[in-house]
């Protein structure tokens, strides 16, 4: 039932409009160190988008170790953003009609409203990600991503009730509020630019035209935390610049 087709695109937008709430408990109740775990978890959040569900699994920007693509993957899809297969088809298909009146999510022809909050809404086109359905690794997303999300809720209430909070719901909020400045911001105009303030906020994600000239780069800029930290990971990008 949570993974029929029609059902799952808004448990997915019901758990980033939960999510995106949550932010007012924390700003409210949050003490220091529990905003310490809010940000610390965004980054792992938000990292795993960027490095794991965008440049690795969409675009093949570099190799890694199975167990890292494992835990970016899990990552990438703890926040709401739905399972790997889902997200990177939406993407791929955007960058093949990037700003354009079939792009899934342009703010400019799909309006900014449905670009910043209602993506997850956009049709899914699987032809997009043969190469991943043919992967039982992205298949088993799929079919148990509910039992991760769930999982993780109670393993966060056995240890603290308040830390559903401010480990899981106020950071993947955050991730989707600064998120979805790529999605319009950054693509406002009908062309990708690259913001110095949204990419150090998202981690590299708002460093876009330099991603859309070349999508198979790696790095975006000299201060792209999520190219940075690919680097760090694969010893063949080291040499190779932004």
């Amino acid at each position: 039932m949570l993974n029929n087709k029609k059902v799952f695109p808004y448990l997915l937008l019901a758990g980033q409009i939960i999510s995106m709430m949550a932010v007012i408990p924390m700003f409210i109740f949050g003490e220091v160190w529990q905003w310490a775990i809010t940000i610390a978890v965004y980054c792992f959040f938000m990292l795993s988008i960027t490095v794991g569900y965008h440049r690795l699994i969409s675009h093949k920007a570099f190799k890694c170790p199975q167990w890292i693509h494992n835990i970016l993957m899990v990552g990438g899809g703890l926040p709401f953003y739905g399972p790997a297969l889902v997200w990177v088809a939406n993407h791929r298909e955007h960058h093949r009609y990037a700003d354009t009146a079939k792009d899934p999510h342009s703010p400019y022809y799909r309006g900014v409203l449905r670009a910043y909050f209602l993506q997850v809404l956009s049709p899914i086109n699987f032809k997009y990600v043969k190469d991943l359905l043919r992967k039982q690794i992205y298949r088993d997303q799929v079919k148990y991503y509910w039992h991760f999300i769930i999982g993780y809720v109670l393993l966060l209430a056995i240890i603290d009730p308040f830390a559903i909070v401010y480990g899981f719901l106020a950071p993947a909020g955050l991730s989707k509020l600064f998120g979805g400045l790529v999605f319009t911001y950054s693509h406002r105009g009908r062309k990708a630019h690259s913001d110095l303030w949204v990419g150090l906020i998202t981690l590299g994600e708002g460093f876009h035209e330099g991603h859309h000239k070349k999508a198979s780069t790696h790095r975006w800029h000299t201060l792209d935390a999520g190219g940075i930290l690919i680097e760090m990971i694969d010893n063949d990008k080291r040499t190779q610049k932004a």
